[in-house]
């Protein structure tokens, strides 16, 4: 069976839970069994043989739900058993074809987001947008984002090449193509990417349809970097490929994107410190994590500068 096949089945499993309807169902049936046995009008034993089948429904109730919950885990175990070979799958797929992909190919690949998701990914990226603070866009392309982001100051731009860089930059005026910041980097040679960009600096990392085609291994790399360069309080804001769905591990099987599971990668989070503030599924390929780095965001600008040194 395609492990795709079995995280479809445990979306399913998962989404028919038992819990919240039965729970109402008792606790309407043990008030009219409430009444029935209190009531001054008595008939026969009808209150005591009452609340016994009530208690009969709630034994094997438990006993369905162990029953659902041992299937969960059976599966989750069959899960367990094929993903080390697709982990391998998609760092052999980084290392061997992604790196061959051409600046055309990378600028035309899109992710399928539906209009609620683009609101919302688009809100909550507005709550960060503080001229006091500066921020980074990894891979900006050709997405439009970045002019939602233009009031962090001074705004710095990442990608492997220059020439995926050149979509967002050439889309502004010249006066505000000096105020930016565009960095080459290359996460094949170093482990730390960003290792050219400073530390405790940013209030807001924004990486849109990048993570899709990075292993486990290189997402992890990417996330403590980011940690190291957020200043206390930051948040970064990044889509992934989300494996915890069967369309995601569907993507990965046919080497559209890598296998990365969203239960991994927030437990990942955690373990390097940051604070989970959501995980967010739209429809189609789109799904998106929202971190902070703990502590309180700071910045000492009471102003922004508008003018320039000239020689005279």
């Amino acid at each position: 069976m395609k492990l795709s096949e079995l995280v479809g089945y445990l979306n399913l499993l998962d989404s028919n839970e038992l819990a919240p309807d039965y729970h109402a169902a008792v606790k309407k049936f043990y008030e009219i069994g409430h009444v029935v046995a209190n009531h001054a009008v008595q008939v026969d034993e009808y209150g005591s043989a009452f609340t016994e089948k009530i208690n009969d429904i709630a034994r094997e109730f438990q006993h369905a739900q162990s029953a659902l919950d041992d299937l969960k885990a059976n599966v989750r175990e069959q899960i367990s058993a094929l993903e080390p070979a697709q982990y391998q799958a998609s760092q052999q797929l980084y290392e061997q074809e992604m790196c061959y992909e051409t600046n055309e190919y990378i600028l035309n690949r899109r992710l399928s987001l539906d209009p609620d998701s683009r609101l919302l990914l688009t809100g909550r990226l507005l709550q960060y947008t503080d001229w006091r603070l500066p921020g980074l866009i990894m891979r900006p392309a050709q997405e439009k984002f970045i002019e939602d982001l233009v009031p962090l100051d001074p705004l710095y731009l990442v990608d492997q090449h220059e020439e995926l860089l050149d979509p967002a930059v050439q889309a502004f005026t010249p006066e505000y193509q000096r105020r930016l910041r565009p960095y080459v980097i290359n996460d094949y040679e170093h482990t730390d990417a960003l290792w050219q960009l400073p530390t405790n600096q940013y209030g807001l990392i924004f990486a849109y349809n990048y993570f899709n085609y990075k292993p486990m291994k290189v997402v992890r790399q990417y996330l403590d970097s980011m940690f190291a360069r957020l200043r206390p309080g930051g948040v970064a804001i990044f889509t992934f490929n989300d494996c915890d769905w069967a369309h995601g591990v569907a993507l990965a099987e046919r080497s559209f994107m890598c296998y990365t599971p969203g239960r991994e990668i927030k437990a990942y989070c955690n373990h390097i410190g940051f604070e989970t503030l959501s995980v967010n599924r739209g429809q189609g390929d789109i799904a998106w994590m929202e971190l902070r780095r703990p502590g309180e965001i700071e910045s000492v600008r009471g102003g922004q500068s508008l003018a320039k040194i000239v020689a005279t």
